[in-house]
């Protein structure tokens, strides 16, 4: 892979995207203090929020990247940052499928929120690889750009 100098425009891309990715994070931690208080709407709307923010910044910017350098991460797999780079895109492309899932069904039952509580396993399980996904991908934007 070349190497890109600081002011190439991938690199305020990758700047911004890590800014929204720490705001999405500040979002959730928001959404867990509305959850503790019993504000389950609140909860709700906030973790949807957060999906959505995750999914334009999938599309506007991780997808493309990922897509276009697909071949130089299957084949430098020795590599520190390709590897914490594959550590974060394998659980964040279950996040996104997750939390779509759980957004979406949630909006269909907004009115009843009985059956949030039957994903509430699905909920635990795709926050703690969001978790992951976040944590690698800051390891990745940290080896990849310092």
């Amino acid at each position: 892979m070349m190497a890109i100098g600081l002011g190439h425009p991938r690199i305020l891309n990758n700047d911004l995207n890590m800014l929204a990715q720490i705001i999405t994070l500040a979002i959730i931690l928001i959404s867990f203090y509305f959850k503790k208080k019993g504000k389950i709407k609140q909860h709700g709307i906030t973790m949807g929020i957060a999906v959505v923010l995750h999914l334009l910044t999938f599309i506007l910017v991780m997808g493309p990247i990922f897509s276009q350098n697909f071949s130089y991460y299957s084949i430098e797999l020795g590599v520190s940052w390709v590897q914490a780079n594959w550590i974060h895109v394998v659980p964040g492309v279950l996040v996104l499928v997750l939390a779509l899932f759980l957004v979406l069904a949630w909006v269909i039952h907004v009115s009843d929120i009985a059956p949030c509580y039957k994903r509430k396993r699905i909920m635990d399980a795709t926050l703690l690889l969001w978790i992951i996904s976040l944590a690698f991908g800051i390891l990745t934007y940290v080896l990849t750009y310092f």
